[in-house]
């Protein structure tokens, strides 16, 4: 099935696919003011300070962890994380890692009611509640965030709009009760992350964190604009963590996938697809996010260690192996509680394909170009299970160590989960993965 959109000047985009996203371009209601970098010891001094003394540090990360009608699934996922802050070797896992230090969440937070007549549904303040506040009521760490595109939409009514509400509950101006957190047990208070792109500092490594909007395939700045802002705020950062030369690793996280293994990528991950307006020129036509990250390395001359994203609520590992045998893992957890596991062998259209055993390459949308020599593979992947991310980085042994856990399956909610689905680990010396 392909839809016909208008545009805002009354004409009509070419059809797109179905399984297109209908979201639209949204501008952070907000400037930036002062500096974009958060440090850990900010936060939590304390922890901050084991970090260091201990040049170790382990934390979590997923995304899509909300859902309205289905509190189950995240609850699970957000329990198995929470055991693991007391008792890191809960569940197995490598046995170097420690009590986890915070969550990254790695967007969509929370989820809106898709019944278009549950005006409650739709109430940005009962969704925070009952879909973070709630749900993480005995995750006894910090929660950092990016946020994802149900978290960026916009509206003229802030209790309905997402972006204002993560703004509130992310990005306030101090340490404080939120409004939105009606949950009786819940100590949580809101953070302090200067702006929803932003640079956060532990003693042991970088997060830039991104905002990829609300736009079919993600985009880092407004298509319809001149000016391209987070990119060149990407590149100076990049360009910043160069000159600093701390040997501090770098994670670089967006909500979007650059690269997925899934077999509907070719549509989901075009941006020209879907009904943004975009500039009517040849120079509109938008850059796949893969170029355009590929492209911010190259400009900057740094590049990241890790990658995470979500979107895609399964968990998928992609390596991206440059030709001179450079290794950077690129991972997809969107399997953080939202109903239901995406089967990445389902096209845009609904059918099934069969897949290829890993490694295979990953599915390409148009314009994604790749330098000669580079390759894209899927390494592993989970498309049954609810999970997340644990990642123990290791400045003494010059290693990261990436772990996904596997905490519930909704066909099967007798399997004996928790468990370990898939590990690896990067050596940062020669940048190879293992």
């Amino acid at each position: 099935m392909s839809l016909q959109v208008p545009t805002a000047s009354g004409g009509a985009l070419p059809s797109y696919p179905a399984c297109v996203e209908h979201g639209v371009w949204s501008p952070i209601p907000v400037p930036p003011v002062g500096s974009q970098h958060l440090k850990l010891k900010d936060v939590v001094a304390d922890e901050s300070h084991a970090i260091r003394e201990r040049g170790l540090m382990t934390f979590h990360a997923v995304g899509c962890s909300g859902h309205f009608k289905e509190p189950v699934t995240g609850s699970r996922v957000a329990t198995a994380m929470a055991a693991q802050i007391a008792n890191p070797h809960a569940n197995g896992g490598n046995s170097a890692a420690v009590g986890a230090s915070f969550l990254f969440h790695l967007g969509d937070v929370v989820y809106k009611d898709d019944d278009p007549s549950d005006l409650e549904g739709k109430d940005q303040a009962t969704m925070y509640n009952s879909q973070f506040y709630a749900q993480y009521v005995n995750y006894s760490r910090e929660i950092f965030a990016i946020a994802g595109n149900h978290d960026g939409k916009t509206s003229v009514h802030q209790k309905k709009s997402g972006i204002h509400h993560f703004l509130q509950n992310f990005c306030a101006s101090k340490r404080e009760r939120s409004p939105d957190n009606q949950t009786q047990n819940s100590n949580r208070l809101t953070m302090i992350q200067p702006y929803p792109y932003w640079l956060f500092e532990t003693p042991v490594c970088y997060f830039i964190a991104l905002d990829t909007n609300d736009i079919n395939g993600g985009q880092l700045d407004d298509p319809m604009g001149t000016t391209t802002p987070q990119y060149q705020w990407l590149i100076q950062t990049l360009k910043d963590i160069k000159a600093a030369a701390n040997g501090k690793v770098i994670f670089l996280a967006l909500h979007y996938p650059p690269y997925s293994g899934a077999a509907n990528f070719t549509e989901r991950g075009d941006p020209n697809l879907g009904p943004t307006p975009r500039r009517a020129t040849p120079a509109g036509v938008l850059l796949p996010l893969g170029n355009i990250l590929q492209q911010a390395f190259h400009e900057s001359g740094q590049y990241p260690d890790v990658v995470l994203s979500a979107h895609a609520h399964s968990y998928q590992r992609i390596t991206y192996t440059y030709a001179s045998g450079w290794q950077i893992p690129y991972l997809v957890c969107g399997s953080g509680g939202h109903s239901p596991i995406e089967k990445i062998s389902t096209t845009c259209g609904g059918q099934s394909v069969i897949l290829p055993s890993v490694p295979f390459d990953v599915f390409v949308p148009p314009g994604l170009a790749l330098p000669k020599g580079d390759t894209v593979k899927v390494a592993s992947y989970n498309d049954n299970d609810f999970g997340f991310l644990r990642f123990t980085v290791d400045n003494n042994q010059k290693i990261v160590i990436g772990e996904f856990f596997a905490a519930y399956n909704e066909s099967n909610p007798g399997a004996n989960l928790p468990a370990l689905s898939d590990s690896f680990t990067l050596h940062l010396d020669k940048h190879t993965i293992q």
